[in-house]
């Protein structure tokens, strides 16, 4: 069930390497499950890999640690002499292989480069952008907008996808191909995003209700285009370039009603040609998408049929194949602690269950592996979903034990579930958890007569090693996230000032948007992530630690949301470079300079915990004789500073103030 992304031959490796992992899974188990010292010590080690698996790879490591630790408490549960090691090695390699077979089917009949299902996420994830922020869904039906949660998922998709394709040295062309395709989705997504807020301006203009349908099947239309995009990118055939051209052409049709709309409304006012500019820079983006997917099925002849061979497998490259290990230059200190955190759990959850030998007790180690997280919240809401799903799949296994289902009917039922599990797992893990519990019951009963006790002892163990894991969270080493969050703030209030900087010395240049305006803008989408997951965090800690800070954690709230219109209202202003390119405005400097420094006084108050003395707003004049570009630049600066003084009244306002 790993999902292997990259070139074929990284894809091999990692898989490979997983195989060899669960195989040494086994046979420690299997050795050291004789003697309780044995196993728990050995268990001290699985634990310290765990950290060190999610250190080498955010990806990969996560599911490392669980499939290796499952595999070593199910080992334990039948403890033998190196002989029985030695077969249980074997199947488990033999049983690693068979899946890769499994994959590498996939792979042979699937019509993709290996890289071009990374591209096309990269546009799948931008869709999913622009859809949340429709007002309401097909069916009429309001949308709760999680924009916020959808740009990050947005950043860390490009990201990864560019890290990818950087591993891919032996055919650069290609490879430069994607890196241009996996950035034009972004730029798709910050130009619709940068449409989005000057929208928001005018929403109370009369007669903008009117507008708003057209608004809503304008941001569908883009949704389908970029959906078509993916497509085309993956199977890269004409005939789905052909339809994603007519996508094109009625997303394009459809900004271009819109700007009519607009335009009837009041040709003269300056919000308006605010949002008409933007709809001028997303409709021009749109024949560069049409450009570069051309290219894209230029690039690859549509197969028909099963391949003979796989794609690109030239000659091993060490770059691919330890590409999908990318360690932070620093230790994460968070993560230090919960590999100690987990380290120790998992010790006395071994040495409890070896020790008094208490049935199927191997289900109270892996379920601790399984809910602990490095935070407390995200470890309280891990076990709420899986206690959930036990309990409920417990019962129904129950009644299909009652049922005395025949060997086939048995195999049939948990091949359903095993379905079931790997399609919600990562949609929604309560249900994944109900489906293989069910699973585990009809596995058994296949296998041997079994009774109400596998289920029973199931949950029983599953709740054990939960509440253990819960404990852990709060007793050991914790670090409560309200302790965190204003330095997480703080350092995204510096990287939208880094990105203010950046786009005002092209200004001042006269340079497009491109190079430090670029990079600068994903290192602020990446630290509004970082600031809204430590938002969640900050929400789910226990009574006990937010008992007197409710009023801290509504600012922060607001802090957090502040700074990402922030960066929204940034990237509207960063959207007039291009228009403006060959022409430099050496004064956007000096008012740029005042609003840094305004920032810079934000993050550090944040960083003390002292509220800033108030500052008169500040006044940006707009300069005597400007073109209206011009006027539209300093109209969103001024915009900006209206944000950047919201930020400051809330960090103002102390949190036992009345309201």
């Amino acid at each position: 069930m790993l999902d292997a992304r990259g070139d074929y031959r990284a894809r091999l490796g990692i898989l490979l390497t997983l195989t060899l992992v669960l195989s040494l899974s086994a046979l420690t188990g299997t050795i050291g499950g004789n003697h309780v010292l044995t196993a728990t010590l050995l268990m001290g080690v699985f634990g310290l890999l765990a950290g060190v698996w999610r250190h080498l790879s955010g990806d990969y490591g996560p599911n490392f640690a669980l499939t290796s630790g499952l595999l070593y408490f199910l080992a334990l549960t039948s403890p033998g002499d190196w002989a029985h090691a030695g077969t249980l090695f074997l199947a488990t390699g033999l049983a690693g292989l068979v899946g890769i077979v499994i994959q590498l089917s996939g792979w042979f009949v699937r019509p993709q480069h290996p890289l071009r299902y990374a591209v096309a996420e990269t546009w799948v994830a931008a869709s999913d952008l622009i859809t949340a922020m429709r007002r309401e869904n097909d069916d009429g039906q309001p949308i709760v907008s999680d924009i916020g949660e959808k740009e990050g998922a947005l950043r860390s998709t490009v990201d990864r996808t560019l890290q990818a394709i950087t591993a891919t040295a032996h055919q650069p062309g290609l490879a430069q191909h994607f890196d241009d395709t996996a950035q034009l989705a972004a730029r798709v997504a910050t130009r619709t995003t940068a449409l989005y807020s000057a929208l928001e301006a005018i929403e109370s203009r009369p007669g903008f209700a009117a507008i708003s349908p057209t608004v809503d099947s304008t941001l569908r239309s883009l949704v389908n285009a970029l959906r078509s995009a993916a497509v085309t990118i993956i199977t890269h055939r004409p005939g789905q370039f052909i339809a994603l051209q007519v996508r094109l052409r009625r997303a394009a049709d459809l900004l271009q009603v819109l700007d009519a709309r607009l335009a009837a409304l009041s040709p003269a006012d300056a919000e308006l040609a605010q949002v008409r500019h933007m709809l001028a820079q997303l409709t021009a983006l749109l024949p560069q998408v049409r450009t570069n997917l051309q290219e894209t099925v230029d690039h690859g002849e549509p197969q028909a049929g099963f391949a003979l061979r796989l794609p690109e497998l030239g000659g091993m490259s060490m770059r691919a194949l330890g590409a999908w290990l990318n360690p932070s230059a620093q230790l994460d200190w968070t993560l230090v602690r919960y590999t100690l955190r987990v380290t120790v759990v998992l010790m006395f959850a071994v040495a409890i269950y070896k020790g008094f030998d208490i049935p199927r007790g191997h289900w109270i180690g892996f379920t601790s592996l399984v809910v602990l997280q490095p935070d407390y919240g995200a470890t309280r809401q891990k076990l709420g979903q899986r206690l959930l799903g036990t309990f409920t799949g417990s019962i129904l296994a129950s009644l299909l034990l009652w049922l005395k289902l025949p060997v086939a009917g048995a195999i049939f039922g948990a091949s359903v579930m095993a379905f079931c599990f790997a399609y919600f797992v990562r949609r929604r893990y309560w249900l994944a958890i109900f489906f293989v519990t069910i699973m585990i019951v009809l596995m058994g009963e296949a296998s041997s007569s079994v009774h109400l006790d596998l289920p029973i002892a199931r949950s029983l163990s599953n709740l054990a090693g939960g509440v253990l894991a819960l404990v852990a969270a709060l007793l050991f080493w914790p670090q409560w996230e309200q302790e965190q969050s204003p330095q997480i703030l703080a350092t995204a209030l510096r990287t939208n000032r880094a990105y203010l900087e950046a786009v005002a010395a092209h200004f001042r240049r006269g340079e497009r948007f491109i190079g430090s305006a670029v990079l600068t803008k994903r290192a602020a989408e990446r630290a509004n992530s970082q600031a809204s997951a430590s938002l969640q965090r900050l929400v789910s800690e226990p009574a006990r630690v937010q008992r007197g800070e409710q009023r801290n954690l509504e600012r922060i709230a607001t802090l957090t949301t502040y700074n990402q219109r922030l960066t929204r209202a940034i990237g509207v202003l960063a959207q007039h470079l291009n228009p403006n390119a060959g022409s430099p405005i050496p004064s956007l400097e000096a008012p740029t300079e005042k609003i840094a420094q305004r920032l810079e006084s934000l993050a550090q108050s944040l960083e003390t915990g002292q509220r800033p003395a108030p500052i008169p707003p500040l006044d940006i004049p707009t300069p005597t004789g400007p073109t209206t570009d011009h006027v539209l630049i300093y109209r969103q600066l001024r915009k900006i500073i209206t944000e950047i003084d919201a930020l400051a009244l809330a960090e103002e306002t102390k949190p036992d103030s009345p309201e």
